[in-house]
């Protein structure tokens, strides 16, 4: 999309995640375990014929784990910097089936036969709402019907009127963490994370059917949607 009122998905991405130096910590600052994510999708029946689409791919951590189950992996991301770390971590696995693919949400053009599945981490919240609900028509419009969309990401679920002291002390407990005040600080300032009775129905009104939402804590949750298309 060329027009002028378009968003450039690149400046909202943060900075930690553009700069080569800052990627290359990433998986120190926010380790994550994908063996999970793989259980999941291969419980609903993820096959060696399927493709997996990883929307905000990061590092390629959940890629590199579900490769080995799947025939082909788009791993889709924003940053230059960190395509090019899948990129290398790829190449040094001698996987042949991830492509690394720089592009956002609502650029990333796919090619080849409709993914079984997508999973997206921790990278929806950089978008504003009215671009969330773009973005999640953009990733359905990747899957078959009835694909599987896996969702995780800072979400909100305290009550609106205790959003101060919710923040106030979520902050404090992240203060033994490898984030600075600034980072942490920024998440609120300039990012977009929104509500759980926000976010539910942008999947629903976008095409998705939730089949499952957990919210791990007040900051955090998961969601299994099926993509079931948009009516005429």
């Amino acid at each position: 999309m060329t027009s002028g009122w378009w968003i450039n998905e690149k400046r909202h991405a943060g900075e930690e995640h553009l700069d080569t130096k800052e990627a290359a910590r990433f998986d120190e600052k926010s380790p994550f375990d994908p063996s999970t994510e793989v259980e999941t999708l291969l419980g609903y029946g993820l096959t060696e014929e399927d493709t997996v689409i990883d929307f905000g791919t990061g590092t390629g951590v959940f890629p590199l784990a579900v490769a080995e189950h799947c025939d082909r992996v788009v791993a889709v991301d924003v940053s230059k910097s960190m395509v090019e770390i899948v990129h290398d971590k790829t190449e040094e696995a001698g996987l042949q089936n991830i492509e690394p693919i720089h592009d956002g949400f609502l650029s990333y053009d796919h090619q080849g036969d409709a993914a079984s599945y997508a999973f997206s981490k921790d990278a929806l919240h950089h978008l504003p709402n009215f671009w969330k609900v773009e973005a999640l028509k953009s990733v359905g419009a990747t899957l078959e019907e009835g694909g599987v969309f896996r969702l995780r990401d800072f979400v909100f679920s305290f009550d609106p009127q205790d959003s101060h002291a919710a923040i106030e002390s979520w902050l404090d407990e992240k203060q033994s963490t490898p984030f600075t005040d600034e980072e942490l600080h920024v998440h609120f300032r300039e990012e977009f994370s929104t509500y759980g009775f926000l976010l539910e129905p942008m999947l629903q009104e976008a095409g998705f059917e939730i089949v499952e939402s957990t919210y791990e804590t007040d900051f955090y949750a998961e969601y299994t949607c099926l993509w079931c298309g948009t009516s005429e």
